[in-house]
């Protein structure tokens, strides 16, 4: 388990996190989410012990990350740009990355590759970009460390590659237990493989919970009317997301009783619930500033 009590940081003057309270439990997939500069990152390098916060503290399986090498063979961050030597390969790569990881998985590393079909004697320097974060995220799971930290970890791959990755993911998951923490700006693949999130925003955690947990909190409709309308007439409703053309009207509001009352006082020849997905769960949130409770 990862427990982050009162966690701040800074550059400088610069706060980058605000007193952040958050528990990862074991044995689950989080997507860590926010717009650019939400802390996404900084978060992560903290965890891994890249950085030591300004104050507060990070515990893993009840002991502080901070110079605790034993500790630290449990944990492999994965930055978005991860260094690589001039001619380095997937080979070299590996050979480094058993000396750190003890636990590190030869076999399935190459059988992976294999897969990937990458040479393992190829020139990470000649590969494309998808073909390197191939390299390293089949490095960061035959470590085989008890928490996976993958920043931007569909960054340069195509929609086929994710599809690739999800079920590579959920395939190692499967037969070793991890807790993995994913930070990605493609919503939409995180869905599919998360079982919790933490949305971060301004320095502070806006909101975290079980993946689908919260999101009846809105509801989102699609209505008809016989004439064209304006915003004017949902003001009062304080919706998260509108959008009109002519007499067509998509609407994110409040799963309240009363507000959805109003809108059916509205009128509409057509009032249709559509599925929420994570994508306006997250918009939703930020868009509000955070849960209400």
């Amino acid at each position: 388990m990862i427990e982050i009590k009162n966690l701040t940081h800074r550059f400088g003057d610069y706060v980058v996190l605000d007193n952040v309270d958050l528990t990862f439990e074991e044995g689950k997939i989080y997507g860590l989410i926010g717009i650019n500069g939400a802390g996404k990152s900084t978060l992560m390098r903290l965890m891994s012990s890249v950085y030591r916060p300004s104050s507060g503290s990070i515990i893993i399986d009840g002991e502080p990350i901070d110079s605790n090498a034993k500790l630290k063979e449990l944990v492999f961050f994965l930055p978005d740009d991860p260094f690589y030597s001039f001619n380095a390969t997937p080979e070299s790569l590996s050979k480094m990355y058993k000396i750190f990881y003890p636990k590190f998985d030869m076999e399935m590393f190459q059988a992976y590759l294999k897969k990937f079909d990458i040479s393992l004697k190829g020139k990470m320097n000649h590969f494309s970009k998808g073909m390197r974060r191939r390299v390293f995220l089949t490095l960061a799971i035959a470590s085989q460390v008890k928490y996976l930290f993958l920043d931007e970890a569909f960054d340069g791959l195509d929609p086929l590659a994710r599809i690739e990755f999800n079920h590579f993911l959920l395939e190692s998951f499967e037969n070793h237990t991890m807790t993995v923490i994913i930070s990605s700006h493609s919503l939409k693949d995180l869905e599919e493989i998360i079982d919790g999130y933490v949305i971060l925003d301004h320095q502070k955690v806006l909101a975290s919970g079980k993946m689908m947990e919260n999101f009846e909190q809105y509801v989102k409709f699609q209505m008809a009317y016989t004439t064209p309308i304006t915003e004017n007439l949902f003001k009062a409703l304080s919706p998260t997301e509108l959008k009109i053309v002519g007499k067509i009207v998509q609407i994110v509001v409040r799963r309240e009783e009363e507000i959805i009352k109003a809108l059916q006082a509205t009128n509409p020849v057509m009032m249709e619930e559509l599925e929420m997905d994570f994508n306006d769960y997250f918009t939703n949130i930020v868009t509000e500033g955070g849960e209400k409770r």
